[in-house]
């Protein structure tokens, strides 16, 4: 519950895992009159739960078979330009559990409040060379809020951002190991300091390996798509010795790679695939299988998440129906300069294809009929579908800037995942795709 949040939609999603941070949409739900809602979130064992409202995004943990009441800050809408900028990801907070005031939840609360105001005071020491002498004395401050509990958790979530704080605080020198020791003692994915952690200490050891003294081993390894010559590699450089850390650390490093170049597409699918069948635990088999299907959603050839619309008249409109043509999905939020520029570009040629590619604006802002009036009235002869009630559609497509182009083949399958923009030759494009499928009768 929360001020303000009568009648207010909030959106749930669970987080797949820590490395790709992939939101999984989970359910719309509405507060009542009272700023009050009630919702179920089938979860098993512990998972990560993420709340999305106005300008806020929630974080909880939470345990399979616990109830948690939730105590909300005051409801601050979004602005036009933070709900149109998907890299706004919102005011990120741990909301207060009412019914339990020792809740992991809370107790991290607490220790962050103190502990993010030291790490970025220590932060800007380092940073700028100032008052270095003064880092000693800001981190000893914590002492204070690290005996908040007993809990397991808690002990090792503290261990673990204390650990962040020394590595930012002194750096790391060559035979630096002490921060390695706790981080090998034991493999704690579900805690999300551990994983934080985790990331910062070997996000970049792909490309650290690839620079130094084993890189040519190091390369056969990765070309070979082999889990167990990588771990043998990391276990001659000592930092990662625990097996299950060495196969996590392989994962997080090829999901990265996959995306960043550093690794051919073939080899991370096969390192993947190597891991999701011979992983050292049921943890390490599932997180291969998730990364692996994340990597490759919305890639060439995939069928897109399937969408079931109304359009202007209120029938509900699918991409099945236009099989047998090209179909370039146009997304739209708002009537903003830049949207328009494109999309009036694209409308200057748009007919010229018409025969074999139908072009469908899916509008997922607030008010499709004003905007799909907008555009019909200037006589965008488009499909206009209204997304506006689906919060999630920006999810499932990934979509990162407005306007977005997909096009989709004549089977209804992704032909290309990112389109340019109609300012960057997306006639030339489309033009490119359909001379090849001409020449290649």
């Amino acid at each position: 519950m929360g001020e303000g949040y009568n009648g207010v939609k909030l959106a749930f999603y669970l987080q797949s895992d820590p490395v790709s941070r992939k939101l999984i949409p989970l359910f719309l739900t509405e507060c009542n009159e009272k700023g009050e809602f009630s919702a179920e979130v089938p979860v098993q064992g512990n998972a990560e739960i993420i709340i999305k409202s106005g300008i806020y995004r929630f974080v909880l943990l939470v345990r399979e078979g616990r109830e948690y009441e939730l105590k909300l800050p005051a409801f601050e809408p979004a602005t036009l330009a933070e709900e149109s900028n998907p890299f706004i990801p919102g005011i990120t907070i741990i909301p207060e559990v009412i019914n339990d005031p020792n809740d992991i939840n809370n107790l991290i609360r607490s220790f962050d409040a103190r502990y993010n105001t030291v790490f970025n005071r220590v932060s800007e020491r380092v940073e700028k060379g100032i008052k270095k002498d003064e880092i000693p004395g800001l981190i000893e401050s914590l002492n204070k809020v690290t005996g908040f509990s007993e809990d397991p958790f808690f002990k090792d979530f503290v261990n673990y951002r204390i650990i962040m704080l020394n590595v930012v605080a002194y750096g790391e020198y060559t035979g630096r190991r002490e921060d390695s020791i706790l981080i090998n003692r034991k493999f704690v994915p579900e805690n999300p300091a551990y994983t934080d952690l985790v990331e910062q200490m070997y996000g970049n050891y792909f490309k650290m390996l690839l620079s130094g003294s084993m890189r040519e081993e190091f390369s056969r390894s990765v070309n070979r798509a082999s889990p167990s010559e990588i771990m043998k590699i990391m276990l001659r450089d000592g930092k990662a010795v625990n097996p299950l850390l060495q196969q996590y650390v392989i994962l997080m490093n090829t999901y990265y790679g996959y995306f960043n170049g550093l690794i051919k597409e073939e080899n991370a699918i096969a390192l993947f695939d190597s891991l999701r069948i011979g992983g050292k635990s049921d943890y390490i088999r599932n997180l291969a299988t998730l990364l692996k299907q994340h990597a490759t959603a919305l890639s060439q050839g995939t069928f897109p998440p399937p969408f079931f619309l109304p359009d202007t008249s209120g029938k509900k409109i699918s991409a099945d129906e236009f099989r047998g043509r090209y179909l370039l999905l146009v997304f739209i939020k708002e009537t903003d300069y830049a949207s328009l520029g494109e999309l009036a570009l694209l409308k200057s040629w748009s007919d010229n294809f018409k025969d074999d590619v139908s072009v469908v604006a899916i509008i997922t802002g607030k008010n499709f009929r004003e905007i799909s009036s907008y555009f019909i009235k200037r006589k965008y002869n488009w499909i206009f579908l209204d997304g506006t009630d689906n919060p999630f559609i920006a999810d499932l497509y990934d979509l990162r800037i407005y306007p977005s182009f997909i096009l989709l083949d004549r089977e209804g399958r992704i032909a290309v995942r990112y389109c340019p923009l109609p300012s960057e030759n997306l006639e030339g494009f489309l033009k490119s795709i359909l001379d090849k499928e001409k020449r290649d009768k």
